[in-house]
């Protein structure tokens, strides 16, 4: 960054003159060299400096600190916005109207102090206009504000959230997570589902899949997680996961990869998933707020800047079963302390924004209805369904109002692996003499998926999930290749050898019946004498075609054959050809 020198040097001659009568400074020549000189040398004075800062306006202090809390320099659209633009004037306006003398901001009061100065800097976004204190004139400054005298308060700088008194209602995202990827990958393994104009899902489809998942945490509000779009969520991660893939035009799980996150612990399969999130830069969640909708006309946000900044301040919080946190004050406190955590240019007019009825979202005064909305959003949405936070509403209809921190939530915001959580060994099924078997809640999905390969779902419910076994659901996985002899197994294993001898009796006898009797469709071969039935059956051509011998005067032929054994009898005479 320049120094002072190097500021001033760029400045006309007008202007210089602005900053030496506001500095109460009398310069003794008309040279634009000379005079940068003597202002150079007359306002790195330590007592100029002093002089300067006592006479400063509190909005004015105000602002210079907050540039030095950011090492004298920072964003010059940032800066405005907090503090005002300079008003564009030329030479003979500035020196007609004199604007150092009635400041209409502190950016004013400030830039014709010859304090701050603006510059343009190039960064990963392209130019950047800056404002910025002179690099000798900073370390001034930073003197002269350890200084008692100097009366600047320092701002804001830690970030807190009042606690919430207790909820009425909690609202719990607990196992949502595992029990949804799950529901979706049973499903996908059973039922082909094919994708439509190869990346999307038909509407039949899409209906199909969002009957698989819970029913929705929150009752139906515009700026509430549709179940269409909580399904999208659910589908798109567990692609990034690498549990779904697209094979042959077909949505289907991923052997290894499902066998491997079904077998992991609950709290291991949970934070995995939690993790594919908090790193996935294909997700971007400005563009799913409910009430936005982002326009694509060339501008591009960074979904994990944006994340990854709101996680951090959550990770901030104390995590506890009694720490309830105000949503409105989370809120409040990001945007009093970080309001660009988005948007590293504090550029708030190239996003183009609209709202649901088309109005454009443009400008820092719509702040709370973009940034506080995608606050709102992951806070309440997303990660309510992760198992991060728990909501807290004031009655059974109206908007959350509060959140927790769960314990897994609190694993995953400060990185903690999911074995510290993993101390409990997950949970028998058990096998009831009525055929239904109950799954608790932290049993190995891996079992449970086995189950439902011979079982039907009958119901959930937040500690447990029932399936029942049927003569039609082992059928059916009895067709798959699947022997009564390996249910009986795996039951026994699943169940801790616990299974029913009632259960385990009939699902042998289901097996034993299996293949006992047989349907085939067949024709009749009826002759006009008994005498014929032996003289067709000796026939080298026509007996390897030839059923079962039924009557004196009747042969089975098997549907295969019919049509061979209809063109050799009229061939041989004995049928009269009747194509």
């Amino acid at each position: 960054m320049k120094n002072l020198h190097q500021s001033l040097i760029d400045y006309n001659i007008v202007h210089l003159e602005a900053i030496a009568a506001c500095r109460g400074i009398s310069l003794t020549t008309t040279s634009h060299t000379e005079a940068v000189n003597q202002l150079t040398e007359t306002l790195l004075a330590p007592a100029a400096v002093a002089i300067v800062l006592a006479d400063l306006a509190d909005p004015e202090k105000e602002a210079l600190q907050s540039l030095l809390a950011h090492g004298g320099q920072i964003e010059a659209l940032r800066f405005i916005r907090d503090n005002g633009p300079v008003r564009p004037m030329g030479p003979a306006r500035l020196a007609r109207e004199k604007p150092w003398q009635n400041p209409v901001n502190p950016t004013e009061g400030l830039w014709y102090r010859g304090l701050i100065f603006k510059a343009f800097q190039m960064t990963e976004q392209g130019g950047l206009e800056i404002i910025y204190i002179p690099t000798d004139l900073l370390t001034l400054l930073q003197t002269a504000l350890d200084s008692p005298a100097a009366e600047v308060s320092p701002p804001v700088s830690t970030f807190e959230v009042v606690l919430a008194p207790e909820p009425v209602r909690v609202v719990s995202g607990k196992n949502r997570l595992r029990e949804n990827i799950f529901g979706l990958l049973v499903y996908l393994q059973t039922t082909p589902v094919r994708l439509h104009q190869k990346t999307d899902l038909a509407a039949k489809d899409r209906a199909t899949l969002t009957g698989c998942l819970l029913p929705p945490l929150l009752p139906p509000s515009r700026e509430r997680l549709t179940p269409e779009a909580e399904l999208d969520f659910w589908l798109h991660l567990a692609q990034r996961a690498g549990l779904l893939v697209i094979s042959h035009g077909r949505l289907r799980p991923a052997p290894d990869q499902t066998r491997t996150w079904l077998q992991a612990h609950p709290a291991e399969q949970e934070q995995t998933l939690q993790n594919i999130w908090r790193t996935d830069p294909t997700w971007n969640d400005l563009w799913h707020v409910p009430g936005l909708a982002p326009q694509p006309t060339g501008w591009e946000n960074s979904p994990l800047l944006a994340r990854s900044r709101i996680l951090d301040y959550l990770s901030q919080l104390a995590p506890s079963p009694e720490n309830w946190y105000s949503l409105d004050d989370f809120v409040a406190s990001i945007k009093q302390l970080d309001p660009d955590f988005q948007r590293p240019t504090g550029d708030y007019h190239s996003w183009y924004i609209l709202d649901e009825q088309g109005r454009s979202l443009m400008g820092f005064e719509n702040w709370d209805r973009v940034e506080g909305a995608l606050i709102r959003y992951l806070v309440s949405q997303i990660l309510l369904v992760l198992g991060v936070v728990d909501l807290g509403l004031p009655d059974e209809t109206s908007a959350p109002t509060a959140f927790r921190i769960t314990g897994s939530g609190a694993a995953f915001l400060a990185g903690r692996p999911a074995s510290a959580l993993a101390d409990q060994k997950p949970r028998f099924l058990q096998a009831s003499q009525n055929f239904t078997v109950l799954v608790p809640a932290q049993a190995s999905l891996y079992d449970r998926f086995q189950l439902a390969r011979f079982a039907e779902l009958d119901s959930r419910h937040h500690e447990r999930v029932s399936y029942q076994i049927t003569q039609a659901s082992v059928g059916r996985a009895m067709r798959n290749g699947v022997t009564a002899d390996q249910i009986v197994a795996f039951l026994g294993r699943a169940t801790n050898n616990r299974t029913p001898l009632k259960v385990v009796e009939t699902l042998r006898d289901w097996g034993a019946r299996r293949s006992t009797a047989k349907i085939e469709r067949a024709t009749l071969l009826h002759l006009s004498d008994e005498a014929l039935v032996a003289e067709l059956s000796q026939h080298p051509d026509l007996s390897p075609l030839l059923g079962k011998v039924i009557g004196p005067k009747t042969i089975l032929l098997p549907a295969d054959n019919v049509q061979e054994v209809r063109r050799i009898l009229a061939e041989l005479g004995y049928l009269e050809n009747q194509d």
